[in-house]
């Protein structure tokens, strides 16, 4: 019978027994056409036999495609070593490793990591998806759907499964944010960086000079502490935008790549900017980071972050965080005339849809609609008056 086996597929198996110890056996072909044999020992039947049909598993697992009995939390496995080559060849990032990693082990494999890839079916990761956001909010519920979307596009390119059942899963739909994402205006820029100047605490952490940085450059915190003096030119006044800080498992605080090409950019300094700049220089030795740790290395963005909420606690400016100087940046320059591709290149999106639509701060009141519609149900008298 194992002579006429297909592609992937195992035959019977067949038992004996060594030295007090059953042993199994399988014999399987694998996607090459190769005619196997899997063999694993135990102390019973039933164990043997897991372990002889899990090594074929495994086996079938690194080859063309996949053979049930595969579970999720397998076929997860595999899933993120892919992952983590993409990270290693640095096409991938390895925050998106670790929040993939985070979504498996606290919501994804305690739920159904002991399914059968068959059983992944529409229905019931509708149900799942649905109890998680229910229990945990939309972003994990979310996140959850990427990663099993990942899982199974992974299955159906190894013909375990016939086609991506989180495809026809319903939409998740985000309730209305409860807090609007404000910017600063100019008032409340002057009045938040004088909060930053009077704090001991703000200053011995070397935040007055940072946050001005990303209010000259609407940079993203993780670029700016990645950037270096060797990507500053203070003679021609720009700086190079071509790295970021990430915290990655087991490996600390990296500088690594920007996340997309779009993000590379040269950016032009305002001449206080540049001021600032200049003035760090004559303190800070070397090529290293422009805004360092204590220590003179690269600056985690947790706890810059950690930092700035300590400090605006009991402020007026409760709402700030380090992302709110890069929408103010976007609505300035929107406000001053800039176009919005001139605004997404300042800003390293590829997109210009996602400064116009995320970025500016389009529910600041204007004056220049109220006007264009004051005539429209006025009076001849009360035109005539004006």
């Amino acid at each position: 019978m194992s002579g006429r086996l297909g592609l992937g597929e195992r035959g019977e198996v067949f038992y004996a027994e060594q030295q007090g110890q059953v042993v199994a056996m399988v014999y399987y072909r694998d996607h090459s056409g190769r005619r196997r044999r899997a063999r694993a020992t135990a102390t019973s039947k039933a164990a043997a036999r897991r372990a002889a049909t899990r090594a074929v598993d495994r086996a079938l697992l690194a080859g063309d495609g996949y053979v049930e009995p595969l579970t999720v939390a397998e076929a997860a496995e595999q899933w993120v070593a892919g992952i983590e080559a993409q990270v290693e060849r640095g096409t991938r990032s390895p925050t998106t490793l670790d929040v993939y990693r985070s979504a498996l082990r606290v919501h994804v494999l305690p739920a159904i990591g002991g399914w059968r890839v068959h059983e992944l079916t529409p229905g019931r990761l509708d149900r799942f998806l649905t109890t998680v956001q229910a229990q945990r909010g939309f972003s994990s519920a979310k996140m959850c759907r990427t990663v099993l979307s990942g899982i199974c596009g992974l299955l159906v390119r190894r013909d375990a499964l016939p086609q991506n059942p989180v495809r026809d899963v319903g939409r998740l739909e985000r309730g209305r944010a409860r807090g609007e994402k404000r910017t600063l205006t100019r008032q409340d820029v002057a009045g938040w960086l004088a909060v930053l100047d009077a704090s001991e605490y703000a200053v011995r952490r070397d935040l007055p000079d940072l946050v001005r940085f990303l209010l000259g450059t609407g940079m993203r915190l993780g670029e700016a502490l990645a950037l270096s003096w060797q990507d500053v030119d203070l003679d021609t006044g720009v700086v190079r935008v071509e790295w970021t800080v990430v915290r990655a498992t087991g490996r600390g605080v990296i500088r690594k790549d920007t996340k997309a090409a779009s993000s590379d950019r040269t950016l032009v300094l305002p001449r206080w900017c540049l001021e600032l700049l200049a003035e760090r220089r004559r303190t800070l030795t070397g090529d290293g980071p422009v805004f360092p740790n204590a220590t003179g290395g690269w600056r985690d963005r947790n706890n810059v972050c950690r930092d700035l909420r300590r400090i605006r606690t009991g402020t007026a400016y409760e709402w700030f965080v380090s992302h709110t100087a890069r929408r103010t940046v976007a609505t300035l320059l929107d406000g001053s005339g800039l176009t919005a591709r001139v605004i997404a290149d300042q800003l390293g999106h590829a997109r210009v849809s996602m400064t116009q639509d995320v970025y500016l701060g389009r529910r600041l009141p204007g004056t220049a609609a109220a006007r264009s519609l004051d005539d429209l149900l006025s009076t001849p008298e009360t035109r005539s008056e004006g």
